[in-house]
């Protein structure tokens, strides 16, 4: 894990947003599972753009385990959040997703966003005490689906990339604050995202992409390997 304790001693270490994209990718579990649902996503597509009229229960069956998968995926496989895609009837994941491809047919972000979180575990709940949906997970969905366009927006890349806009895309220095910032306050502040602050954080990664870093995916999962320097998991 990059050291960032270190930094700025000499003025030798500089740290690039492309190095979290190997952070990420030092998970070997978690990287397989990604690569396996890139390659579902591409599958999935596929069949909605060349499915006419009704789809075969292979295809609905595909699509479900894609959904089931992305869930596993965003949960880390922690069973308290798992549970809920299997819940979503093969019809509605169906139209869901095609109502994705639809809207990104127009870039059309939000619809796309909202035709996803029609599902259950993928925002279709309201909070209680906001009275938002949160979209995060939903997110996930596109990300799979169009990872040049989409990348997830989780509580952890919408603080770094705050932190990163805050420094002028200085990561030495985005890494230094993010650090001496409290985990949990920042797990706080960025709890709760509905569909327009997760289009507007998934517009900010395509400021970011490079020639390292070609597709929203892969700013996404450097933001997040960043911040798992600077916030690592608790340990449970």
């Amino acid at each position: 894990m990059l050291d960032i304790y270190h930094l700025y001693e000499g003025g030798e270490v500089t740290v690039i947003l492309a190095d979290g994209l190997k952070e990420f990718q030092n998970d070997i579990e978690t990287w397989s599972l990604t690569l396996k649902l890139e390659k579902c996503g591409s599958e999935v597509l596929s069949d909605i753009r060349n499915t006419e009229g009704e789809p075969s229960k292979e295809i609905l069956t595909r699509a479900r385990s894609f959904i089931i998968g992305i869930e596993r995926w965003k949960g880390m496989c922690m069973k308290e959040r798992m549970g809920n895609a299997e819940k979503n009837d093969e019809s509605l994941i169906w139209s869901s997703l095609c109502g994705a491809a639809e809207s990104m047919k127009d870039t059309n972000d939000k619809s796309a966003l909202l035709s996803i979180m029609r599902l259950k575990g993928f925002g279709s709940s309201t909070d209680d005490e906001t009275g938002l949906r949160r979209a995060k997970v939903a997110t996930s969905v596109l990300r799979f689906l169009f990872p040049r366009e989409w990348g997830v927006v989780d509580w952890r890349t919408a603080a770094f990339i705050s932190i990163l806009k805050k420094n002028n895309k200085d990561v030495d220095k985005a890494l230094v604050e993010a650090r001496n910032n409290d985990r949990r306050e920042m797990k706080a502040c960025f709890d709760i995202i509905d569909e327009d602050g997760a289009c507007e954080f998934n517009h900010q990664y395509r400021d970011y992409i490079s020639e390292q870093l070609p597709r929203n995916a892969d700013v996404d999962m450097a933001l997040f390997g960043l911040s798992l320097t600077a916030w690592p998991f608790k340990v449970r």
